[in-house]
């Protein structure tokens, strides 16, 4: 299994939880994401596999070097995906949902101009 949009959306609900709270658990990603355990359980499966991520003796969940580079260019992107649409006048509810879908798609090319474009727009 390479990369997937459903990896990448784990690999950033894990960064996310990992900045508010330090630890993360299985059950953590569950309730921030709204799914059910086992489908976590499979995700996080396939993600040890991928050596994206490990648990420790406690069942907390950790990044290894590439999924934590990983996690952090999705989030990145997302970030500024939203603030994107934000300045074009999208509500924060539906750019965060609609970045959450484009994040995935997006250029290194297209994101580096968004990310010019924004930054000579915002504070205008």
């Amino acid at each position: 299994m390479g990369k997937s949009s459903s990896s990448e959306d784990y690999l950033k609900c894990i960064l996310v939880l990992q900045k508010k709270n330090d630890s993360v658990r299985s059950i953590d990603i569950a309730e921030e994401m709204g799914v059910s355990r086992p489908s976590v359980c499979n995700a996080m499966k396939k993600l040890r596999k991928q050596k994206w991520i490990y648990f420790d003796e406690e069942g907390y969940i950790f990044f290894t070097d590439e999924g934590r580079t990983i996690a952090e260019n999705i989030f990145v992107k997302h970030s500024l995906l939203s603030r994107l649409l934000r300045l074009m006048g999208v509500s924060k509810d539906t750019a965060d949902k609609e970045a959450c879908l484009m994040e995935h798609t997006i250029s290194d090319e297209t994101y580096e101009r968004m990310d010019e474009f924004v930054n000579a727009h915002e504070g205008r």
